[in-house]
């Protein structure tokens, strides 16, 4: 176990915050890129400059994970112990703060330490292939296993130890760092247990042209799959290589085997000279996208896995199963089960939810059966649900408690439907997919049983619709959704949208959307042009499309447009502040840096009746409402005002905002393009666009 000398190498990182939404899609909803000049000696001593910095800051989510400790680099892979450098987001760190306390590193015991007989315990050692990069290498793969009766605390180490057959030497450890005998810790008003029990792992070495080994790239990750809503959760990523590798040459010695004998020391170059670093090997999000939380899915949580025995457990694919609010149900409170078969029947799957608007005394509820495997998914499935008719939708918005907190922009039919649906991914890292279904549709009315909101505004009465039932068929054409204003990747995406509908509604529709998001040295841009049209002889209200306020065009009243031809531009430029944009420190605790940001949106769109039929179909919406829910009148006819009109000619908007968390909360001011409109105020919860 003995190392000599040491080695100097430039070490590229990147740190990122996930999201996880609807199975398939998984991005960066925060990205921060990290250069250092690294040196580090067989005595345990580690050094590292730091000389170059960017991020890119989304919709940050504010959750547990935010404020958890994570890995950053492992210096070497030698030694008795193995000692983890964490992530605290200083940019200076002295070494004497390194030896104890929060900054002090992980240590973990070796798996190839001379007592690891007390730690570990092994099976395997058959030489087999692993890919790793796109290459295939010949290693001894050994299963490494803790012994969980330890009585003290220790971080060990869960998973496949892999070794050069030739010299023995550990080319990769793979799995998961786990905290066995954990104690209680703290100690203090502003000290709190923030070390994870868990931490997936991948840290690779390479061989040297004198035969020593060093790292070549590391990955620390960190996972909250939700536990109640299938496909959704977040985690923490780090990614390091390991650039330009050079050997110190030195006395050999043995490693220092705990934190109170190993430290480490972190500088930085001046803050404008790491914003002005420019010898970035890789693109920002390369190394973050190179990779998938479901790499290390057999060593999650039993529940989470697909293996084993078969299991019900209480979760649902939306958040809305368990409990909503808005202004026709009033509180909705709901139970889901699933059961999945598993190893009985792999892939196979039983769905029921069930649950009872309070305001509205009505039961809703679901149940299917499902098989998804691999790139494939299908579903045959009955359900009742209150579904929203609101188009030009923002991007994984989700209106079950939107009514807390705002005047519920949304408007509601009650959908009874049965039939089948099915997806096919295309590519796995971007969540591409084909996705089709065949239903059978009730659509009904609803009304407002809520008539204000817990803060005391006014709710809106549900607008208008045609009731009937019809077949309707769907296809969709989703391509690279994870570039959307909620991550922060850079691309282009693009869906195609046509749904037909036979039956008391006639009805074809097709809608195209494209996003692309760019980012430069300080500013980001993103921009959507969304195109729709709906192609009817008597075109049911609840097809139409709708624009205005919060739907796309802020600075006009809500839904203030609607036709049947629609398309609709915006583009907004976001110019993230050099201050405040560190995650912030409180005794050994982490926070999510607050990270404002300023902003500029442009809007132009507009909305077409292009028939007698389609301008009927805009009228039947209903009636415009005032603030106080009375009915508006035209001030010449004195007749109620409609809800929405067609628009003369195209229409636009600009704002600007100043937004916290990366936009997750910003307030600012909205202005129509039109002469005689008020400046308005609004206030948006998560990146609106």
């Amino acid at each position: 176990m003995n190392t000599p000398g040491g080695y100097t190498a430039t070490i590229e990182s990147e740190i990122s915050t996930l999201a996880r939404r609807d199975t398939r899609i998984e991005g960066a909803s925060y990205l921060e890129q990290l250069s250092s000049l690294a040196r580090w000696t067989s005595d345990g001593v580690f050094e590292q400059h730091i000389v170059g910095t960017r991020n890119f800051p989304n919709a940050i989510p504010i959750s547990r994970i935010a404020f958890l400790r994570i890995g950053w680099v492992a210096p070497s892979l030698s030694g008795e112990r193995l000692q983890v450098i964490n992530r605290t987001g200083l940019k200076e760190t002295d070494f004497d703060q390194t030896l104890i306390g929060p900054y002090a590193p992980e240590i973990m015991v070796h798996p190839l330490a001379s007592d690891r007989d007390q730690y570990y315990r092994y099976r395997g050692g058959e030489t087999l292939n692993r890919m790793f990069d796109g290459v295939s290498r010949r290693v001894i793969v050994i299963e490494v296993s803790p012994v969980t009766t330890l009585k003290q605390e220790e971080t060990l180490f869960e998973g496949e130890m892999q070794l050069d057959p030739e010299s023995h030497s550990l080319v990769r450890l793979f799995g998961r760092m786990i905290v066995i005998g954990r104690s209680g810790r703290g100690g203090g008003l502003f000290h709190f247990d923030l070390t994870p029990s868990v931490t997936m792992v991948d840290l690779v070495n390479q061989r040297l042209a004198d035969g020593r080994w060093v790292p070549l790239a590391q990955r620390f990750e960190i996972q909250a799959p939700s536990t109640r809503v299938l496909g959704q959760g977040s985690s923490r990523r780090v990614v390091s290589r390991f650039h330009n590798v050079a050997p110190i040459q030195r006395a050999a010695g043995m490693l220092a085997i705990s934190a109170s004998t190993s430290g480490y020391s972190i500088t930085s170059a001046p803050a404008d000279s790491l914003r002005s670093y420019r010898g970035w090997v890789r693109p920002a999000g390369r190394a973050t996208e190179s990779v998938s939380d479901k790499d290390f899915i057999r060593f999650r949580s039993d529940k989470l896995r697909p293996t084993g025995p078969p299991m019900v457990t209480i979760a649902g694919f939306h958040r809305g199963d368990f409990i909503r609010f808005n202004r026709v149900e009033g509180l909705f409170t709901g139970l889901s089960l699933i059961a999945r078969m598993r190893d009985k029947a792999p892939g196979i799957y039983l769905r029921g939810t069930g649950g009872y608007a309070w305001s509205e005394k009505t039961g809703r509820g679901a149940a299917g059966i499902g098989w998804d495997m691999r790139r494939w998914s299908l579903e045959a499935a009955a359900a009742r649900t209150l579904d929203v008719t609101n188009e030009f939708r923002n991007q994984f918005d989700n209106p079950a408690l939107a009514a807390l907190i705002g005047k519920d922009p949304w408007d509601y039919v009650d959908h009874r439907s049965a039939g089948i649906v099915g997806t096919r991914a295309i590519r796995d890292v971007s969540g591409s997919v084909v996705h089709f279904e065949a239903h059978r549709v009730s659509d009904r009315s609803v009304e407002r049983h809520l008539t204000s909101s817990l803060f005391g505004g006014k709710f809106r009465d549900n607008r208008n619709l045609t009731e009937g039932s019809y077949w309707r068929t769907r296809a969709v054409l989703d391509w690279n959704p994870d570039i959307s204003p909620l991550f922060a990747q850079d691309g282009v995406g693009f869906k195609a949208e046509v749904e037909n509908g036979t039956g008391d509604l006639d009805y074809t529709r097709l809608e195209g959307r494209i996003v692309v998001r760019k980012s430069f040295n300080r500013v980001f841009f993103i921009a959507k042009l969304h195109g729709a049209a709906l192609l009817s002889d008597n075109p049911p209200p609840q097809q139409l499309f709708e624009m205005g306020g919060p739907v796309g065009l802020p600075g006009y009243e809500y839904k203030e447009f609607a036709g049947n031809r629609a398309a609709l531009f915006r583009v907004r430029l976001t110019y993230p502040l050099t201050f405040l944009d560190s995650p912030l420190r409180i005794g050994s605790a982490v926070f999510p840096s607050i990270a404002p940001a300023i902003s500029i949106g442009y809007q132009a769109g507009f909305a077409k009746a292009s028939s007698q039929a389609a301008k009927d179909a805009v009228r039947a919406l209903g009636d415009f409402q005032n603030k106080d829910g009375t009915v508006a009148l035209d001030p010449d006819t004195q007749l109620p005002r409609a809800a929405s009109v067609p628009s003369s000619r195209p229409v636009g908007s600009l704002d600007i905002r100043i937004g916290f968390f990366g936009d997750a909360l910003a307030i600012g001011f909205a202005r129509a393009i039109q002469h005689g409109r008020k400046t308005q105020l609004i206030l948006a919860f998560g990146r609106q666009f």
